[in-house]
């Protein structure tokens, strides 16, 4: 049963637009907890608001997914994400744990590195994350 929220959950994300958030948000719990290097949030209505705010701040963010693994009842999909984000191309790698129970995700916890991939992009603040992570 996993596989088959997993399949819907992924082609979801990797078709993801504001237009669809909705759609994304019907194959998930209503007391999801979601963690990423700046959020941590627990509800379907508080997640609506992240993806809101995603396309608000970038400019054609896209997911794709590269891998799923199994292992009972959790799913570790390895993915690609990209946007641009201050006129300026992003891309980069990420894992996320996702599980699912009741036929719905309750849980999902993404693990990238917002040192690299985020703040080093930013106008004043970057060059000191590029100084760091060249060192």
């Amino acid at each position: 049963m996993i596989e088959k929220v997993i399949k819907q959950y992924k082609l979801r994300f990797e078709n993801l637009k504001i237009e669809n958030i909705d759609s994304l948000m019907e194959v998930v719990d209503s007391k999801i907890t979601f963690e990423d290097p700046f959020n941590r949030i627990v509800g379907k209505d508080k997640l609506t608001k992240v993806f809101y705010l995603m396309f608000e701040k970038l400019k054609r963010p896209k997911f794709k997914v590269i891998e799923i693994f199994y292992k009972g009842n959790v799913a570790i999909i390895k993915w690609k994400f990209s946007c641009i984000m201050l006129k300026k191309e992003i891309k980069f790698n990420g894992l996320s744990e996702v599980t699912v129970k009741n036929g719905k995700v309750n849980k999902h916890k993404d693990f990238w590195d917002s040192g690299r991939n985020f703040y080093c992009n930013l106008p004043l603040l970057g060059k000191i994350f590029r100084l760091i992570h060249k060192g």
